[in-house]
């Protein structure tokens, strides 16, 4: 061990000497080179290089251990928070931190341990009653105005909500509840106040209870039957944003909505204000483009339908009727014309026939009418007188009166 003098000549020992001695005590120790563990696993953490790290612990104490990716690759079970298992190995001194561990090469699963016993018992119980039953679950608004978060005011969980929540939508307004999150009491104090909160305030979009992630121990109160209830009777829905992504409470189940991380929470709650106005200038966009488009046929349609009412208007109708009364007009005049010009030349024609059946005009040649006194008959031939009859023969420039002195029958005599 490296020894620096003083003038007082008191030993003072560096860091690393004593580490290094405490190694060696630890190496010296048959005991703790082979040596078998019983305890419940806690914070259990399986890394991406394919070691495990966790805590074994009983009632009363724990201690940190590592399991390397070449030990474990031979185990038949899956590792978690609450199982009791059974490891061998050695205990160590880890120098860069200064803490023993136990270097676990073997380990078998002995049974689940109290905790994750009473978290399955409850679980199945809470099911069973319907606390669990996806159509009760409340939903959350898109756009939220006001939340509440019930957690410790000092942990990282709620610098990470308020931080991504004011990133994400400036204008939302949060309501920090403090409450303790975990130890005794935790539970009661989250419950009381979730119930608070529905009695003064519940216009609340949403409360999110939570916190960050931890052993089982430490993320029990979320596991307590007092808070699972206090979810269920809540008229405003609950968001429970508990531990890390693979940690799951009852207050997860009961929840209306189940967060990987407190951050998570916010991430999954809090709409992003810049996409949504993005969105809202695209739909814009969109909308006067559809409104030009649609005001565009208005107009067309306006078009035809206000040519269409100038053709069919009263005044357009009476002006076509007026050209089609005078189209008329000169269609008539121009029949009457034809009518007239036919019945002209008609009555010609009946005038020179007159004229040429005129007796008169037969008299004009020579001839001459006889008539039978006094009846006036024309005498066509001889037996329509007797000797002593009298005649009146008309000529062309007037009558002669005569008495029959005798009738001949020669044809060819007048």
């Amino acid at each position: 061990m490296q020894v620096n003098p003083s003038p007082s000549n008191e030993k003072i020992f560096t860091v690393t000497s004593v580490t290094q001695y405490i190694q060696k005590l630890f190496s010296s120790d048959p005991i703790l080179h082979k040596v078998t563990i019983t305890g419940e696993i806690s914070n259990f953490i399986f890394h991406s290089s394919g070691h495990m790290y966790f805590v074994l612990k009983d009632e009363q104490a724990q201690i940190k251990c590592v399991m390397f990716r070449g030990s474990n690759l031979g185990i038949d079970f899956k590792p978690a928070d609450g199982l009791s298992v059974k490891a061998k190995g050695e205990i160590r001194v880890y120098e860069r931190r200064g803490e023993y561990q136990f270097y676990v090469t073997q380990m078998t699963e002995a049974g689940k341990g109290s905790l994750f016993a009473a978290f399955e018992a409850l679980k199945e119980k809470l099911k069973t009653e319907g606390l669990f039953r996806s159509e009760i679950k409340k939903t959350l608004p898109e756009i939220p105005h006001k939340i509440a978060v019930i957690t410790s005011p000092t942990g990282a969980a709620i610098r990470d909500i308020i931080s991504i929540t004011l990133r994400r939508f400036p204008n939302i307004h949060i309501l920090v509840v403090p409450a303790l999150v975990q130890g005794e009491g935790a539970a009661q104090q989250i419950a009381e106040n979730i119930a608070f909160l529905n009695e003064v305030l519940p216009e609340l979009d949403f409360i999110i209870i939570g916190r960050g992630g931890g052993s089982i121990e430490e993320l029990w109160a979320f596991n307590e039957e007092i808070l699972a209830r206090a979810i269920y009777a809540s008229k405003i829905p609950i968001v429970s944003a508990v531990g890390h992504e693979t940690d799951f409470t009852i207050s997860d189940f009961v929840s209306d909505l189940r967060a990987p991380t407190p951050s998570g929470a916010a991430e999954m709650t809090i709409p992003d204000k810049e996409s949504i106005v993005k969105h809202i200038l695209l739909l814009r966009g969109k909308l006067n483009r559809i409104v030009l488009h649609i005001f565009a046929l208005k107009e067309q349609e306006y078009a035809s339908l206000n040519d269409n009412l100038k053709y069919q208007s009263p005044k357009n109708k009476i002006l076509q009727h007026m050209q089609t009364i005078d189209d008329l007009n000169n269609r008539l005049k121009l029949n009457i014309k034809h009518i007239l010009n036919l019945y002209e030349n008609r009555l010609k024609n009946f005038r020179d026939k007159l004229t040429t059946l005129n007796p008169k005009s037969v008299l004009s040649r020579g001839y001459s009418i006889c008539l039978k006194i006094p009846e006036r008959i024309v005498i066509k031939n001889i037996n329509q007188v007797e000797k002593g009859n009298k005649i009146s023969v008309i000529v062309q420039n007037g009558s002669i009166s005569a008495d029959v002195s005798g009738k001949g029958e020669n044809k060819n005599e007048c």
